[in-house]
């Protein structure tokens, strides 16, 4: 993989505007992040971003996540040349809030990093763009807002049925509208299925046709280390996974870390 400059950390890697509630831990670990960048022999640069890596992870699972954190996790799992696991922290970090400016950028590099072949996750639409709400809203906040328009709506159309008033009960069109838009975003919100959402960990793996390694495989190259997949079938130890171009295959279910889960990326 590439190597990693110091000019690139200085557009990827700041710390974190708002971290976690101080702890020791942080603290070291960000003690051991601004050491590694100060080390100039390679293997030991590279083994202390990997510490600083764990320590960030390890707050992480004491219950201190947060999007800042996760960043500060893939920075550090860049840096240590990681790239499964930091493109996998900066999807949890987009888990935690869809538009944050660094987890966007970094992961935008990180799959920059991945070689040209590889189908990446297509960006935003236009669609996506115009109806912002969508992922900058929880799903529990789309929610009461659901509730809301939908009560408004029969309120006003009440009213004006009662009264007699056409423009009142033309005006529970908008909030009706606005509701049903957001149930649709409800139903169809990617961030529900994150559960099937995964990043290749392992550093090679074979895509296969079939569940089994005598199966051919599915692809000319091995997925590497940070190529994302969509879970469609599990059949331990095999996982039927989806590409973002399409195309479906079978791998290891080792070789693959699920955004949701708590497991880490082990040392590649």
């Amino acid at each position: 993989m590439r190597g990693i400059t110091g000019l690139l950390l200085g557009l990827l890697a700041t710390f974190p505007a708002e971290a976690p509630a101080e702890t020791p831990l942080l603290e070291q670990a960000v003690e051991t992040y601004a050491r590694a960048l100060d080390t100039e022999e390679r293997s030991e640069r590279l083994a202390t971003f990997r510490s600083a890596e764990r320590m960030f992870s390890k707050l992480a699972l004491q219950g201190y996540e947060s999007a800042d954190l996760y960043v500060n996790t893939g920075n550090a799992a860049l840096q240590a040349e990681r790239l499964g696991a930091a493109v996998l922290a900066y999807r949890r970090a987009l888990l935690e809030d869809p538009d944050h400016p660094r987890a966007l950028r970094n992961l935008e590099y990180a799959r920059g990093l991945l070689p040209e072949w590889l189908p990446r996750p297509e960006p935003a639409g236009m669609l996506d763009s115009f109806f912002f709400w969508h992922v900058s809203l929880t799903r529990a906040e789309r929610g009461l807002a659901a509730a809301l328009c939908f009560f408004l709506a029969c309120t006003l159309a009440a009213a004006g049925i009662r009264f007699g008033l056409g423009p009142l009960r033309n005006t529970a069109l908008l909030p009706g509208l606005v509701w049903l838009a957001l149930v649709l975003s409800l139903i169809f919100d990617p961030a529900a299925d994150a559960s099937k959402e995964g990043v290749v960990s392992a550093e090679e793996v074979t895509l296969r046709v079939a569940d089994s390694h005598l199966a051919a495989p599915a692809l000319p190259h091995p997925l590497p280390a940070g190529a994302e997949v969509r879970v469609l079938e599990r059949r331990p130890p095999w996982l039927r996974v989806r590409l973002a171009s399409g195309r479906s295959a079978w791998l290891a279910m080792d070789s693959v870390t699920m955004l949701t889960s708590s497991d880490l990326v082990p040392d590649s």
